[in-house]
């Protein structure tokens, strides 16, 4: 428990706080005056510590740390958006793969530190925005995790990963856009993912969302912006300053999130413009990759991401044009049976299925486009396999309406 020293409000008459740029390791006994930006736990190796990003009054930020130990008695005292004074503390250089701010060093709390309240209050949230063109033009040292603003273009379902030992992650994949018009591709994990889907969800109209101490990273060799797991954090449509420009978008129809609606007579309308959001927000994520002719893409030499104007003048039907997928996790099945029950004088069939994804016998699947697809443009002809979430773009109709029921034809074309 907190004693009654360690939660006073007032300092001594004769201490004197400092900014965070006068600390220097040389001593441990510093009195610092801190707004809690943000908390959390850690756990790395079973070691649990408590983690904080710490703001001075001018605005200069430090990370600190909070063995186990300490965290009843003084972690639990540094409730975020609050002022406090703290006393004696170790500064060390600061390390890791992911540093929440600039400081070269950080704050470690020991068994002498003491935390006081303090009076003064404000809002600021000590933002340090980074603007998007920047972000694409790869010159940001990855390690040092950043703040973006930004209107949510398109988003996908959210997506449930399977993990080692058979847990489960929740991933939400988007595009954030700034004023410019400049875009970002965004991938979210666990919390942050259910968070923001849901409002997009309950939103009528623009979402916004600022996230902070967000990691720069790249999957498969493309940029993306996501969430550093618990360092992270997520505010929806925030009301600061930076936020009001994005209110002027909301009459733009290319640039404002399609909203979703409950009612039933309008179901298929809401459907009908979540899917043009879909596919737009799809197209909007392409032109981040460089254009290639059809001659250009056969002849790189590296693995690559590009964007080919062709024409479709054929599907190869020596393939099957379609797979069944796990509903659970969105992957592909493998039928292993059928069992049939006679109920009320019918005879009921159930299909039979192996999700490797999920080891396990399953028996919701659905058809999913797997096409392969005969192109040309000027320089050459190629053939291009396109699945499920592409090939809704092109074909008009679902897999589901164009097989009608019937599992025949996937079982002779496998």
């Amino acid at each position: 428990m907190a004693t009654k020293m360690q939660i006073q409000t007032l300092k001594g008459p004769n201490d004197r706080s400092v900014v965070f740029g006068d600390l220097k390791p040389w001593k441990n006994t510093w009195l610092v005056h801190v707004k809690v930006l943000h908390a959390w736990k850690q756990y790395i190796q079973s070691v649990e510590t408590m983690e904080f990003v710490l703001a001075d009054e001018t605005g200069q930020k430090i990370h600190a740390t909070c063995k186990r130990t300490y965290i009843e008695s003084k972690g639990r005292i540094l409730t975020v958006g609050a002022w406090r004074y703290i006393r004696n503390f170790q500064i060390t250089p600061a390390g890791g793969a992911y540093r929440t701010t600039d400081n070269t060093w950080k704050m470690v709390f020991n068994q002498n530190t003491v935390i006081t309240r303090s009076n003064h209050v404000n809002d600021e949230l000590y933002l340090n925005l980074t603007d998007f063109q920047s972000v694409l033009s790869r010159t940001l040292d990855e390690k040092f995790l950043i703040d973006v603003l930004g209107q949510v273009m398109d988003c996908a379902d959210v997506e449930n990963i399977q993990r080692t030992g058979g847990k489960q992650r929740k991933k939400l994949e988007f595009t954030l856009s700034d004023i410019n018009d400049s875009r970002l591709p965004c991938c979210i994990w666990g919390n942050l993912a259910e968070k923001l889907h849901s409002a997009i969800n309950q939103e009528a109209g623009m979402v916004t969302t600022l996230l902070r101490f967000a990691k720069l990273g790249r999957f498969r060799g493309e940029l993306q912006i996501s969430n550093a797991f618990d360092a992270s954090q997520m505010i929806i449509n925030p009301s600061i300053a930076e936020a009001e420009a994005f209110k002027e978008l909301i009459n733009d129809d290319d640039k404002t999130l399609t909203s979703f609606q409950s009612n039933e007579d309008s179901q298929e309308d809401s459907n009908k413009q979540r899917d043009q959001s879909e596919k737009r927000g799809q197209r909007d994520k392409w032109l981040l990759f460089p254009t290639k002719s059809i001659q250009e893409m056969i002849t790189s030499t590296q693995v690559d991401r590009c964007l080919v104007r062709c024409t479709v003048y054929a599907i190869d039907m020596d393939w099957s044009w379609y797979y069944f997928g796990c509903k659970a996790c969105n992957k592909r099945v493998i039928k292993t049976g059928t069992k049939v029950k006679k109920l009320n004088g019918k005879e009921i069939t159930t299909h039979i299925w192996w999700c490797e994804t999920c080891k396990d016998s399953v028996f919701e699947v659905s058809p999913r486009f797997w096409l392969h697809l005969m192109v040309s443009d000027d320089t050459g002809v190629s053939k291009i396999m396109i699945l499920d979430k592409v090939a809704n773009g092109i074909v008009a109709e679902s897999p589901e309406k164009l097989l009608n029921g019937s599992w025949d034809e996937f079982l002779v074309r496998m």
